[in-house]
């Protein structure tokens, strides 16, 4: 059985969410050989400006997972949201793990915010500023969700749990199977804001083995991107950001936006 924990790497403060960009869980393996606990680490960054997310119980939502033993939570009070904490998975079969964070917030003065915006594709805050000819620091309230998709044991169990939406506010979902995906097959990735998929989205596609394979994607009509072309064997993490303007909003914020993501590797134990 495995013995593992939810780790934490201590990171400077940062400047706000255009400093932080990608969030995601990466756990040590995607694919376990049998129930028991897996390590967890949870990251910010980009490339090889990665660092690991600190843990606090204030700063998470929740941590849960849905498998073919329903909805589990993996929070039971304050001590079991500080590092080390063990993430156990018990039965066989496919599970997703997923974390939701507190809002932060953040202001940068109008041309960071304006890249920012650009570099993430933030369609709703570059139409909305450009729309209202906003001009003034960019101010907002973000926060992050991420997803794993984590295999135990090779029975066929919970594998439609691959596609299950889990309620994010925003959601990154595979349309098929990443362990029966093959190279050269469609690998459509659908993003969902509310529960309704959306267009015009930007994926940010990272090999988490190799951090310089680097892609992007944009959602078309349907919500969905191929992410086909450029996909290849191995450990991957996809990434989306979105926003929306909101009356009322904590600390005169502009938009609210979610950080979202999703990782899974293609690769399985079983033959």
């Amino acid at each position: 059985m495995f013995r593992a924990t939810l780790a934490a790497v201590c990171c400077a403060a940062m400047a706000g969410a255009a400093s932080a960009h990608d969030f995601w869980v990466e756990p040590v393996s995607f694919s376990l050989e049998e129930p028991g606990s897996v390590e967890i680490d949870l990251f910010v960054g980009h490339g090889q400006d990665r660092s690991g997310w600190p843990v606090a119980p204030h700063r998470i939502v929740g941590l849960r997972s849905l498998g073919p033993d329903g909805l589990r939570s993996h929070a039971s009070g304050p001590d079991s949201l500080t590092p080390p904490l063990a993430v156990d998975f018990t039965s066989p079969g496919a599970h997703l793990l997923f974390v939701e964070t507190t809002n932060s917030f953040s202001e940068l003065e109008a041309a960071k915010f304006d890249d920012y915006a650009k570099e993430e594709g933030i369609r709703p805050i570059e139409v909305d500023r450009s729309l209202n000819r906003k001009t003034g620091p960019g101010r907002e309230l973000y926060s992050r969700r991420g997803k794993a998709l984590i295999q135990v044991g090779c029975e066929p169990a919970g594998r439609e749990v691959w596609q299950s939406e889990v309620g994010l506010t925003l959601e990154l979902i595979p349309r098929v199977d990443p362990l029966i995906w093959q190279e050269g097959t469609p690998f459509p990735v659908e993003v969902r804001f509310h529960g309704k998929s959306i267009a015009g989205a930007t994926l940010h596609v990272t090999n988490l083995e190799d951090d310089s394979m680097t892609f992007t994607a944009e959602t078309e009509n349907s919500g969905q991107a191929d992410l086909s072309a450029d996909l290849t064997e191995g450990k991957w993490l996809v990434h989306s950001v979105w926003s929306e303007t909101a009356p009322n909003l904590l600390e005169g914020a502009d938009y609210q936006t979610i950080f979202s993501s999703l990782t899974f590797d293609t690769r399985s134990n079983c033959s």
